[in-house]
């Protein structure tokens, strides 16, 4: 069968039950077509394999066997698979149709520029791998180019089980399959591999997504390769000059550890972890919202308050030690400020900046002041 490349641009025009609209893109296992399945009334993406497997039973089995694996996953981070088959000696995927962005433009836009945006999207991420893995399923090819974020900010890991296809005898063939530039040592000595082969691309993804760069910039094959597998280690990202909390760092450094001992174990111990990471940025960026309104300079004219009794402190990680008078908290978690000057003058923007913050992490925070002490309980 010919390469992708040699393929004329012209689409078929049918593909079994599937009527092809228009090419929408290219992988390196084949062309992705825009499709109407019109036994179900809906858009599809096809993706006709431009591997040479129909001379190979075993890849051909291989082919279906994984293909029906991938299938089943049932995850809102998986894209869903709708059928797999054979055309003539065409193979194909029949997949959900996906209106968004790859990670890596995605990432461009100044939404995706954000570090709280970017710290949900690794959480989506680590959710549909874990998913994933607890099903046996091993992706072995995350890398940017596999990942998708819909229009609606929904997260999609694409390709699962063609990478596993293509790491079969089709390697051995010469089949290069995709950039290695985010594989495990272990992926690159071809070792058998487990889920804490993915936990150490997730962190080269994670790196990517900080610095925009690749963690291993090697520009030829053996070098990438030698970098991968020597104690190398990526370059740290103070110098960079990207200013991430220090435990973000320390989390992608750990799931890119060489040995697979001293990793994560789990894309569960992963997220546990960048939860934590999210709820200390999240922590930060509330003390200060908070700094900025409870100065009394901040509010031309205001008179500062009283010192407050001495009440023995109950701060922790979690709370505030102190907030003047002026300043309660209402049961929704928005700020509610006294006298009625401040309220008009800073209101509107300080409700938005503080419920944004935490609507996107989906919890609450914010400590409740007792009316009989002054105390602060949670």
């Amino acid at each position: 069968m010919p390469d992708a490349e040699s393929l004329p641009r012209k689409s078929p025009e049918r593909i079994g039950r599937y009527q092809v609209v228009e090419r929408i893109g290219r992988g390196a296992m084949g062309l992705v077509y825009r499709a109407r399945d019109e036994s179900m009334n809906r858009e599809v993406a096809l993706k006709i394999l431009t591997a040479d497997i129909e001379d190979d039973p075993d890849i051909r089995a291989r082919f279906h066997r994984e293909a029906e694996a991938a299938a089943r996953l049932s995850h809102p981070n998986i894209i869903t698979i709708y059928d797999v088959g054979e055309d003539g000696d065409r193979f194909f995927i029949v997949m959900e149709l996906l209106r968004g962005s790859i990670l890596k433009d995605y990432l461009k836009q100044p939404e995706g520029a954000r570090l709280e945006r970017k710290l949900d999207l690794m959480a989506q991420l680590c959710t549909g791998i874990g998913a994933a893995h607890r099903a046996s399923v091993y992706h072995r090819d995350i890398k940017p180019g596999n990942i998708f974020v819909r229009d609606d900010g929904i997260l999609k890991i694409l390709d699962f089980g063609v990478a596993r296809i293509a790491s079969s005898s089709m390697t051995a063939s010469g089949f290069i399959v995709g950039t290695p530039d985010y594989m495990s040592p272990e992926q690159a000595k071809g070792w058998e591999i487990d889920q804490r082969s993915d936990i150490f691309s997730l962190g080269g993804v994670f790196y990517f997504m900080l610095t925009g760069r690749k963690p291993f910039p090697a520009t030829d094959l053996p070098t990438l390769f030698h970098q991968i597998q020597s104690d190398e280690a990526p370059a740290p990202l103070g110098p960079l000059g990207i200013d991430v909390p220090p435990a973000l760092t320390a989390l992608i450094m750990k799931a890119l550890s060489k040995k697979r001992e001293t990793r994560y174990q789990t894309c569960q111990e992963m997220l546990a972890d960048l939860e934590n990471v999210r709820y200390q940025y999240a922590l930060e960026a509330r003390r200060a919202i908070l700094a900025a309104i409870t100065t009394p300079a901040a509010v031309p004219g205001a008179v500062p308050a009283a010192a407050p009794a001495s009440v023995e402190s109950t701060a922790t990680d979690e709370t505030v030690d102190f907030v003047p008078s002026a300043v309660s908290f209402n049961t929704d978690d928005t700020v509610a400020l006294s006298p009625p000057t401040w309220l008009r003058r800073v209101t509107d923007r300080i409700d938005s900046a503080i419920s944004g913050v935490f609507t996107r992490l989906g919890r609450s925070s914010v400590p409740v002041r007792t009316k009989q002490t002054g105390m602060h309980k949670r």
